[in-house]
């Protein structure tokens, strides 16, 4: 590190009361490395094994309720570690390009407590910290994170209710924050149990993507609280961040490069696949991608296509919702 960082980091707790043979100690462990305007330095509720402070620039943290603190480097709060906890209390996004010194905690011999943080202890199920661990924010920008949680709605519902029913219109993607549920899909006289859903997990996507009709009834078998959020909101904040769109000519060429491996998906039917099959394509029918999906390898590319309606679509986000790389084939 040059002087000048060493001079900065001198004054910040608990280095400026290190004796020097220590204070070099410490520094032969830390790394200092610039982050980018907009960038995510640590997530709440994620476990982390590293001490951060501010060195330049500035910071937004989130707390639970994705209220902003804007912390600048050269106040006095910013001396202090940020957010000094582990798992931590608040998300942390840069503001401006920014400098960020990091030390194993370890190598401080530091717990994962910090008694400058002023957010309470949380309580039960934080269903905001549980849907920001989905590979899906990875594509949001930090910056439009609070407004998009800002954008949910709170709504209750008793034992027994019909969250969304198999047929009708998608109008809300959902998270329970209390309570559970069961999905269930009817096929003539049979009902198929699909899934149980509990405390932080979401559903009601699939119809906002793909502008078809529900394919499941969600039923709470508790009662529960849920937040949603409307088509449109989901539409602009979630899904557009999440689904780009590739040619076949650079399709083409992401195959002849081979690294990473390049596979194209047709989650048409295999009837419709028989009249008008992709050359070097792979039919999984989108109503047993999620079934199929770990059969995927994690390292390679997936280009989802189908006749050019919404079905690619919702393939690519349920890909990436799960944390695979994948793309729309512009037809």
């Amino acid at each position: 590190m040059e002087n000048e960082d060493l001079e900065t980091i001198r004054k910040l707790i608990p280095f400026d009361s290190m004796a020097e043979g220590e204070f070099t100690n410490v520094m032969s462990q830390a790394r200092l490395a610039t982050v980018a305007k907009g960038k995510m330095v640590f997530k709440r509720a994620d476990e982390d094994s590293k001490v951060y402070w501010l060195v330049s620039g500035s910071l937004d943290l989130l707390d639970d309720k994705f209220e902003a603190k804007n912390r600048q480097a050269g106040d006095e709060v910013a001396t202090h570690p940020i957010d000094n906890n582990s798992p931590h209390r608040l998300t942390a996004v840069s503001t401006e390009e920014s400098r960020i010194l990091t030390i194993e905690r370890s190598e401080m011999g530091m717990s994962g407590g910090d008694t400058t943080v002023e957010e309470e202890e949380d309580e039960g199920i934080d269903w905001m910290s549980t849907l920001l661990s989905s590979p899906l924010f990875e594509f949001i920008p930090p910056a439009n994170i609070q407004t998009l949680f800002g954008k949910f709605e709170e709504v209750q519902f008793e034992k027994g209710e019909a969250v969304i029913k198999q047929g009708d219109p998608g109008d809300f993607f959902y998270v329970i924050q209390k309570g559970r549920a069961k999905v269930e899909r009817s096929s003539g006289d049979k009902i198929v149990v699909l899934a149980e859903l509990h405390a932080g997990d979401n559903f009601g996507q699939d119809a906002l993507v793909s502008d078809v009709p529900r394919n499941a009834t969600v039923t709470m078998t508790t009662n529960g609280t849920l937040m949603r959020l409307s088509e449109p909101d989901f539409e602009s904040l979630l899904m557009q961040p999440v689904i780009e769109t590739v040619s076949m000519e650079e399709t083409e060429e992401m195959i002849q490069q081979g690294d990473p491996k390049t596979y194209i998906i047709d989650v048409r039917t295999p009837k419709e696949v028989e009249t008008d099959k992709l050359p070097g394509s792979l039919n999984v029918p989108l109503l047993l991608l999620r079934k199929n999906a770990p059969k995927l390898k994690p390292d390679s590319v997936y280009v989802m296509a189908d006749d050019g309606g919404k079905r690619a679509e919702l393939g690519a986000y349920i890909l990436n919702e799960k944390g695979f790389t994948a793309y729309v084939l512009k037809r």
